[in-house]
């Protein structure tokens, strides 16, 4: 049996962007809970960036440029597409943060930290975002045989369903749904921990330490590598500028230091001599 294009289209946005988007949330979820923060992020990015090129993909919104970005996809959803993404401020400021500390690097490049109770902004950043990475544009016929657009009450079914704070993001047989009602699915625990958005629980808080962790990249302590460092590793040229940049004003700051240190060190002469 052929299928039409746009079907064929839309089946490839949520089996390569939104199901494997679910599969990093819950490695994220993982990740945070053995407090691997930077996997953590860096899942936590991909997560959000696939669900982004799906809800694109989806609604025919060119996406080939974003990298591993989430706001610049959120902002040509809204520039480009047939409706706005409804995000919240905190979600943005969460996003942001990622984008901003680097998580996308693998290699520790950057320096990074996170703030207490972040596993809950990522989980309300999937609850918000994941609602449009389903096909809402869709057509059906009315009783006279005319074709009717469901766009308007998709958008109001899932808005209905945030604004009531629902569990789940109104998606049926989803990666994630599945599991949730799997409850042998060797996954099902790391995605219901502590989780207010998704899974069966019926609470309105959970309790969990208000961790907070942060590390110093190798070139914030040592900018001075970097040059013999970009001999036999790839570094992208806006890091490597940056850690040059931080390496001279080190070097401007010790060099001072340094001139204090020796013009306090030096005898105080005193001048004496007969006066009259």
């Amino acid at each position: 049996m052929s299928y039409p294009m746009h079907i064929l289209v839309n089946d490839f946005a949520i089996r390569s962007f939104r199901e494997t988007a679910d599969k990093d949330y819950i490695t994220a979820r993982m990740a945070y809970r053995a407090r691997l923060i930077q996997p953590f992020r860096w899942s936590a990015l991909h997560c959000l960036e696939k669900y982004v090129k799906g809800i694109l993909l989806l609604n025919r919104v060119e996406a080939k440029n974003l990298r591993h970005t989430v706001l610049p996809g959120i902002e040509k959803m809204k520039q480009h597409g047939k409706f706005e993404l409804d995000i919240s401020a905190a979600t943005v400021k969460f996003i942001k943060s990622l984008e901003d500390d680097g998580a996308e690097d693998r290699y520790y490049l950057v320096s990074y930290d996170i703030e207490p109770f972040d596993i809950a902004r990522f989980d309300r950043a999937v609850w918000e975002l994941r609602r449009y990475c389903q096909p809402l544009d869709c057509e059906t016929v009315d009783m006279n045989g005319k074709p009717v657009n469901l766009l308007t009450h998709e958008l109001d079914r899932v808005h209905r369903a945030k604004e009531k704070h629902e569990k789940g993001t109104c998606i049926t047989g989803g990666i994630l749904e599945k599991i949730v009602e799997r409850h042998d699915h060797p996954a099902r625990e790391a995605l219901i921990w502590n989780n207010l958005f998704f899974g069966p629980s019926r609470r309105k808080a959970v309790k969990m330490r208000p961790d907070w962790e942060a590390g110093n990249s190798p070139f914030f302590l040592h900018p001075e590598i970097i040059d013999e460092v970009v001999k036999y590793v790839n570094i992208p040229k806006g890091i490597a500028d940056g850690v040059r940049q931080l390496a001279k004003q080190k070097a401007a700051e010790k060099a001072k230091a340094e001139r204090a240190a020796k013009k306090a060190a030096k005898p105080s002469v005193k001048q004496s001599g007969n006066t009259g």
